[in-house]
């Protein structure tokens, strides 16, 4: 008889082992399910922080790129006018207009995009795409120009977009893969600078922050 009850207990704790098991697997499941489904809503920038923070590395993330893009930047001897950050849509880097482009103008200064060159080849290097977006103050702008003979009005918003495709065609001919590449025009719509409330030289410094082309890596 205790032969019995000792083999029906052994029975029943393989049993409940057996169910603790599977329980446990099914939680895993649904925490992996889960994890899936709240990634695929986030963007890759979130993503990339996320899955340093689990796996403990950065190596072939946004977030090592990040690093070494602000390291050239920051460093010896530098690259004046640009900023670099991590957001959550992927690397940002923020170019001065000031030194790429005449006020008004979408025609790149000579040789402005030189100093970019180290910067450059180490995202060429990689499979990432990238958006080049051009951003305007808010001062109003509008002036009729001839391309060809043909009356063009010049705006905010295509003025914008010209400076983003300058900056692509050089891209380009330094060896950037086209279907990586995306133009973006956002005129004055997306400022780093509140300018309400702002006088004088405090209004042209927070102008000048807004006025930027944008390389966002992602």
């Amino acid at each position: 008889m205790k032969l019995q009850e000792l083999a029906n207990s052994s029975e029943e704790s393989s049993t409940t082992a057996f169910y603790i098991g599977l329980s446990d697997l099914m939680v895993l499941l649904l925490v992996f399910f889960l994890m899936l489904i709240s990634m695929s809503k986030i963007d890759k920038g979130s993503f990339e922080k996320i899955r340093a923070g689990f796996t403990g590395s950065t190596k072939g993330t946004l977030v090592e790129l990040a690093g070494q893009l602000q390291a050239i930047v920051e460093g010896q001897p530098g690259i004046p006018g640009v900023k670099v950050h991590l957001a959550e849509d992927g690397v940002r880097l923020d170019l001065d207009t000031g030194a790429l482009f005449d006020s008004g103008s979408a025609k790149l200064k000579p040789n402005a995009i030189d100093p970019l060159a180290p910067i450059l080849q180490i995202i060429r290097d990689t499979a990432y795409t990238i958006d080049v977006e051009g951003h305007t103050d808010d001062a109003p702008m509008h002036r009729i120009f001839k391309i060809d003979g043909v009356p063009n009005v010049e705006n905010n918003w295509s003025l914008s977009g010209r400076r983003a495709s300058s900056v692509i065609n050089v891209l380009l001919e330094d060896g950037f893969q086209g279907d990586r590449l995306r133009i973006v025009g956002y005129a004055d719509t997306r400022p780093i600078q509140n300018v309400a409330d702002k006088q004088d030289a405090e209004l042209e410094a927070a102008r000048a922050q807004n006025r930027r082309v944008s390389l966002l890596i992602k």
